[in-house]
């Protein structure tokens, strides 16, 4: 009888454990290149249910927090399964399959990340390759304080102000109003790539909440209200904050994307009104937008995908065929007049949940109605385009240099 001393238990061991190493190392790398490869419109089929749907979501928001470490990953699984491959066994066996998939798969990584790299050189601002250095590493530290906005019906909106060190301009710090994403329905504010890179040059950043939707509350009339809660906010309570009224932008990303854009419009027309103040009370002027992978259309995606199809239900309460009043309202085309504010987007070409080719529609329509904007893919990349999780990765680290760019040339 074999004990655990005897070698070949040991090597029998040995050899479970590389092949659990290969199969999920090169498993993931095939499939994470796959998906950054192959059309959204190939995938459609994928999305139908928000099982697989959420699954085609978290590989590619993995493999877009890994970066760099993507080929770390990639060369683990192939020397796994070199060391496993024996020829004499035939190919037929898993270990080659595993080192044919191991191969193509690093060379994959090898071609998307160059790829990225050189979309991101084009763009004008400085990338690393490298990045991250580590990843799900924070982004920053908390907020100066947190205020309280005001009161919309019976709920409290709070929110997290991040202050720039030092002394303010005579006319106070301009300050960008963040809007965290999370499906209309879920999410919260807290540090992001933004909260704590603005600050540093000499931004103030106002992280708000706002009343999520759910299967009773559809909040497609309320949200943006409470981001003109915001703004109430900034002009009545941000002087004593060291704050200019005249210098504000939205951010926003995913639907938090939506309500930056369709609140800074609205605010240029003077149709924005405040959740927590008297009716009539003159709000500022948002002076310019910056919107990370934006639900801009959502009338287009509503029934595109099993989680698009959740969203109809919660924040808007059905279909673009029930309620097509509430989607108009909701639709920032709908909200494009001479006066709205310079636009910055950004997003992924492999976006599976807010469809890249809907933003494109919609940076069309600004372009055709003459307002100033930029529009930005990140080839292979996911929705969140790399910014989400707490990570500074490549594509992070160049959507906070435009921003800021942005910033710079249009916050008035």
């Amino acid at each position: 009888m074999k004990t655990p001393r005897d070698p070949g238990v040991r090597s029998r061991t040995a050899r479970v454990i590389l092949t659990s190493l290969a199969v999920l190392a090169v498993g993931y790398t095939v499939l994470a290149q796959l998906l950054a490869i192959v059309p959204v419109s190939w995938t459609m089929w994928l999305l139908q249910t928000e099982v697989t749907q959420f699954v085609v979501l978290v590989i590619g928001l993995f493999r877009d927090t890994l970066g760099i470490w993507n080929l770390v990953v990639a060369v683990v699984g192939l020397v796994c399964a070199v060391l496993l491959w024996r020829p004499r066994r035939g190919i037929r066996h898993l270990p080659f399959w595993l080192t044919v998939g191991g191969t193509a798969g690093t060379v994959g990584v090898v071609t998307s990340t160059a790829l990225l790299v050189a979309s991101i050189g084009s763009l004008g601002v400085g990338v690393s390759p490298l990045l991250p250095a580590l990843p799900f590493t924070g982004l920053g530290s908390g907020p100066s304080r947190t205020v309280t906005l005001g009161t919309a019906d019976t709920t409290t909106l709070q929110a997290d102000l991040y202050l720039p060190s030092g002394t303010a301009p005579q006319a106070g710090w301009p300050v960008v109003v963040s809007i965290h994403g999370g499906g209309f329905s879920t999410g919260t504010r807290g540090p992001n790539a933004y909260t704590g890179f603005l600050p540093e040059h000499g931004y103030a950043v106002l992280d708000v909440d706002y009343r999520l939707a759910s299967s009773t509350f559809h909040a497609w009339d309320t949200q943006v209200t409470d981001i003109g809660c915001s703004l109430a906010w900034i002009a009545d309570d941000g002087r004593a904050e060291d704050l200019d009224p005249d210098r504000i932008a939205t951010l926003g990303l995913s639907s938090g994307g939506n309500l930056a854009v369709n609140a800074a419009y609205m605010s240029a027309d003077r149709t924005l009104t405040s959740s927590c103040s008297p009716s009539g009370t003159p709000l500022p002027t948002v002076r310019a937008v910056i919107a990370g992978y934006p639900a801009v259309d959502l009338t287009g995606i509503g029934d595109a995908t099993a989680i698009a199809r959740q969203v109809e239900q919660w924040y808007i309460g059905g279909t673009p065929a029930q309620y097509s009043d509430r989607y108009r309202f909701t639709d920032s085309a709908n909200h494009i007049t001479a006066d709205s504010p310079p636009t910055l987007i950004y997003q992924g070409t492999r976006d599976h949940l807010v469809l890249a080719d809907r933003t494109r529609g919609f940076v069309d329509l600004l372009t055709e109605r003459g307002i100033v904007n930029r529009y930005v893919e990140y080839p292979g990349m996911e929705h969140g385009a790399g910014d989400t999780n707490g990570t500074l990765t490549a594509a992070a680290d160049a959507s906070r240099q435009l921003a800021l760019d942005w910033l710079q040339r249009h916050d008035g």
